[in-house]
């Protein structure tokens, strides 16, 4: 049969066509149009245009309702991306493409659950009228199937939309149907005379061209992109531009849950990915505590293979979490762009998958929803599993107290619990058996079904089973036997054949009875050794070796001591210059050079390449509060004023610029062209470590490779291979190492790193547990517990989860086993503590008296009288004319160390304030000597290094000793004067002691 494309005319050849209604595309003209193929042999073909009229089934409207929606019944639409209003006395429509309905047509609806890890559309589009159930009507006897799978342009038109597989549903379970005998592969062979445009590489069906031989060319793969930013959308009205400490950039995803966005965390400026809840959704304070709960939770887990979680937060009533944004395509973006995988590739790919999910089986998770969109394959080439812990535990685990929707108005009670025994949730074509009659009692096995399908999918190109309709297709995952893989592809080995039928077994105990049995199982296929630790081949240790010499002599680490050691020097120079000829505002001006060059360095650097230190700083200083920018505003008022009374203020501007100026130059000679030099190792480095993944070896074993076989300079290369803090990690597990050395690497950023580290911390929890408390008490009130007892219930509440989070954490240090599962259990079983004892069984603390202590005798007080000594100081230097001028320093400039010590004896005043003249005379000498603006500065320091209340308790004392040493009897030691000792002393106790007590 041949037919004409009604755009450009071209001749079109299908082939193997069924009766039925198709949407191709033309592969010349790339326009879709309708083709409609008659039962009767005989009938006519019909090619029109897509705008044309087609006959197609009649639609009626919905009947009505006459009674509200429930909540739980609004959810659920919410899910579906629909509106509840529209719905709000219309009975839903049956839409097999959406979160469908199991039911028999004529089975009373079943109440849908609430799948609280959807991602869902904000938008709240007009429902369109759906097809009316009717009688059923004589059918033509070949009815061609819909591929399930499908995603692209062809399809066909039928009497109810056909289901997308790949969809996730929550609904309650209908009884099995036998299906209908249909070839879901009946979509066509369309063929083209002449060229062949390349056609949508997501649509069904065969657009290949035909040349005058009759053979077939597949048209050209498109070149790999980094496809997470891919497909979209702007941001629109009802999408914020900010998220607490996040800027919203794009729309990733939409569902009924919420949204997906990409945004970029400002303190840390790093791209992550954003899940916001429906403002619907988040009217249940049940459903949001619940949310929160287990958000915070899944930031516990941490692995190789995991997404991680980073964050939770809400911002005007808009709830959130953050998590880790991956730079990459799903594993089905990846099929559908290169086609069915070699074995051995995809093998490798799910051997990762199976890693991750062993590690959240081990926290007690169980994802429930494993496909190749959920899986995430890095720039790096590694998988890491999407939404774990953001999934549901088991049902024995999920009171519905803990998480259950109120009682709607008709006495029907909801509960937002997925799991609980009569739902179904997942996506069809990738679900197991046993997860299609009962989601909520599935156990790690489901997971073992789910990845089996998944690696049929990356084997064969196509799903183990596929249908007209979703019913249809789970039905088959739980009656029909599956096609063996090697029947579909060729060359499939025999030994993954049988290991692949194992895991998708009907029956969960004829299959894997863990993680640990796949993951072996599929190792022994790739020829993984178990045994012992990683023994690479020579030539791949000398592979490595060679980029890691090669990256470190391409980093002109060198040239840039040199020249720091040079401008050093310099600016020794041009301080004794200047003081030669007798200007002091010159040398002044130096010195600030010397100063402020690393500082405009490390910020100009930080700023273009985002270092490790400077991303910490950053992270510090956005994270301020209120009073901790008045403290900076007010230190850095107090330091220009201090320049402009000694006269060096221009100067120290005019050199900042300077600095400025050499920062850029120092980056664009060195650090540019080093990090262009050293991209060439790193990608060959890459290379390398991206085959021994798809070899099947383990993260842990892979990072052991570089840091052992890397050579004494391993540590740069590690580093730009895995990050700062997996650095941190190598080095802890080589400290066991004997007979090894190698060259540590900027080891002067770690105290810094740990003090911004700790900031950060403190902070972050603090958020937190307030967040905590806050989702709580509004859960509680709720349900009607009375205020003053929510408060105190969800603060024990917040409390337990982050002491047990700790736990975990600290347990992960010291290499423990961790289960999550405790955590999350322990919080939602909303235990009543006994009075005056926390939900763990230990005495309670109130933790508002500890919080009014640290802010209001903590930094906030020793920032004060820091202040006020360094401005009464600079007082006192003004009243006895010793700043511009200063007779001591003009003598040193000229070398006369007699004349500046006969200046610096001088006698001098001290310093006049009402009620200061009233101090008996052995303490006013305290307020008449250089001790006192220096006493002030030291204090600044203190507050602004240490937090907490107990510093204070050292500080107070120390800045009198500093001050008043000599009137209560410190003696002179030797050529130093008592007030000289006092200042000492003062200083040691204010500055040293005072760290070991901080918090």
């Amino acid at each position: 049969m041949s037919i004409a494309c009604p755009y450009c005319k071209a001749a079109l050849n299908p082939k193997g066509l069924k009766p039925g209604k198709f949407q191709p595309k033309c592969p010349k003209c790339a326009k879709p149009f309708v083709l409609v193929v008659p039962a009767e042999d005989g009938g006519t073909v019909v090619v029109q245009p897509l705008a044309a009229k087609v006959p197609d089934t009649a639609k009626t409207a919905k009947p009505k309702l006459n009674r509200t929606l429930t909540d739980e019944e609004r959810a659920a639409l919410l899910l579906e991306g629909k509106d509840p209003a529209d719905y709000e006395r219309a009975a839903p429509a049956p839409d097999a493409n959406a979160t469908g309905d199991f039911s028999e047509p004529d089975a009373p609806a079943p109440k849908p659950a609430v799948d609280a890890n959807a991602t869902g559309d904000f938008s709240e589009p007009a429902p369109k009228p759906a097809p009316k159930r009717s009688a059923p009507a004589p059918k033509p006897a070949a009815r061609p199937a819909v591929d399930a799978n499908a995603t692209g342009d062809f399809t066909e038109a039928t009497d109810e939309p056909p289901a997308d597989p790949n969809v996730t549903v929550a609904r309650a379970p209908a009884p099995a149907r036998a299906p209908a005998p249909t070839d879901a592969n009946a979509t066509g062979d369309f063929t083209q005379p002449g060229p062949a445009a390349q056609g949508d590489a997501h649509a069904t069906g065969d657009f290949t061209e035909a040349d005058s031989g009759g053979k077939k060319r597949k048209p050209p793969k498109a070149p790999k992109a980094d496809q997470s930013e891919e497909a979209t959308e702007p941001l629109d009205a009802d999408t914020p531009s900010r998220l607490g400490g996040y800027e919203v950039l794009k729309v990733l995803g939409k569902g009924g849950m919420g949204a997906v966005l990409l945004g970029r965390q400002i303190s840390l400026d790093r791209k992550v990915a954003l899940k916001v809840m429906h403002p619907r959704i988040a009217k249940n304070p049940a459903f949001v505590a619940r949310f929160t709960r287990e958000a915070y939770a899944a930031a516990q887990l941490t692995h190789h293979n995991v997404i991680q979680v980073y964050d939770i937060g809400e911002d005007n009533g808009q709830h959130f979490f953050s998590m880790e944004f991956v730079r990459g395509e799903s594993l089905m973006g990846l099929v559908k762009r290169e086609g069915k995988l070699a074995a051995e590739v995809a093998v490798g790919y799910i051997l990762q998958a199976a890693r991750g999910l062993r590690y959240g089986h081990n926290q007690g998770m169980v994802h429930r929803d494993i496909k190749p969109d959920n899986l995430m394959l890095n720039t790096e080439g590694v998988v890491k599993v999407a939404d774990l812990g953001l999934v549901k535990l088991g049902a024995d685990d999920l009171p519905a107290a803990a998480g259950a929707l109120p009682a709607s108005d008709d006495g029907n009670d909801g509960d937002t619990n997925l799991t609980r025994a009569g739902a179904v949730m997942g996506t069809p074509a990738y679900m197991s058996p046993e997860q299609a009659t009962d989601s909520g009692t599935v156990d790690a096995r489901a997971d073992i079904y789910s990845l089996g399908c998944t690696l049929y999918v990356l084997i064969t190109g196509k799903p183990p089973f596929e249908g007209k309709t979703a019913l249809e297709i789970i039905s088959k995952h739980q009656t029909e036997p599956i096609v063996p893989p090697e029947v579909v592809v060729k060359r499939v080995p025999p030994a993954l054949s049988a290991i692949l039928l194992k895991m998708m077994a009907k029956k969960p105990d004829d299959r894997h009875q863990s993680m640990d049995e796949v993951i072996a199982a599929l190792e022994g296929f790739l020829g993984v050794e178990r045994a012992g630790a990683f023994n690479p081949k020579e030539e791949q240790a000398d592979q490595l070796e060679k980029c890691a010499a090669q990256f470190q002599h391409r980093s002109n680490a060198g040239k840039k001591r040199t020249l720091a050691l040079g401008f050093v020097l310099a600016c020794v120079a041009g301080v004794v210059g200047s003081a030669v000829a007798g200007s002091a505002a010159l040398a002044g001006g130096f010195v600030g050079l010397l100063a402020l060059a690393p500082l405009a360095y490390f910020t100009v650097h930080g700023t273009l390449t985002g270092s490790v230190v400077f991303r910490r700083v950053r992270a510090v200083v956005f994270g301020m509060r209120f009073f901790d920018w008045l403290m900076f505003a007010g230190g850095t008022l107090l330091f220009v004023l201090t320049l402009f009374l000694f006269g060096l203020l221009w100067a120290w501007l005019g050199f900042a610029l300077v600095a400025v100026g050499g920062a850029f130059a120092l980056w664009f000679l060195t650090d540019r062209p080093a990090a262009a030099a050293q991209e060439a190792p790193l990608d060959e480095a890459r290379g390398l470590l991206r085959t021994l993944r798809l070899n099947g070896l383990d993260e842990d074993a892979v990072r052991q490779f570089v840091c052992k076989f890397a050579g004494a300079n391993w540590e740069p290369l590690y580093e730009a291979l895995f990050g700062y803090e997996a650095l941190l990690a190598a080095r802890a597990s080589r400290k066991g190492d004997t007979g090894e050395t190698w060259k540590k690497h900027a080891t002067w950023r770690d105290p810094i790193v740990v003090w911004a580290d700790a900031k950060v911390e403190a902070r972050r929890l603090a958020k937190e547990r307030a967040l905590l408390k806050q989702v709580e008490v509004k859960a509680l009130e709720a349900e009607g517990v009375n205020v003053a007892e929510a408060q105190a219930r969800a603060e024990e509440l917040a409390a337990e989860i982050m002491e047990k989070a700790e736990e975990a954490k600290q347990a992960r240090k010291e290499g423990k086993e961790v289960s999550v599962k405790a955590l999350v259990t322990a919080a939602r079983e909303r235990r009543r503590p006994k009075d005056g004892m926390t939900i763990a069984g230990k005495k309670h603390r109130s933790l508002w008296l500890k919080d009014f202590v640290n802010n209001w005798f903590g930094r906030r007080l020793r920032f004060v009288l820091g202040a006020a000594l360094f401005a009464l100081g600079l007082l006192w230097l003004h009243q006895n004319g010793q700043l511009k001028g200063n007779p001591a320093f003009e003598a040193l400039l000229k070398f006369d160390t007699g004349a500046a010590q006969k200046a610096f004896a001088a006698p001098t005043q001290p310093v006049k304030v009402p009620g200061i003249d009233a101090l008996p005379d052995a303490l006013l000498r305290g307020f008449n000597t250089w001790a006192l603006p220096l006493t002030g500065l030291m204090v600044l320091l203190n507050a602004a290094l240490y937090f907490g209340w107990r510093p204070t308790l050292l500080t107070l004392p120390g800045a009198a000793l500093a001050l008043f040493g000599p009137a209560v009897g410190i003696p002179d030691a030797g050529p130093l004067l008592a007030q000289h000792v006092s200042l000492i002393a003062g200083a040691i106790v204010i500055l040293i002691l005072a760290r070991f007590v901080r918090q």
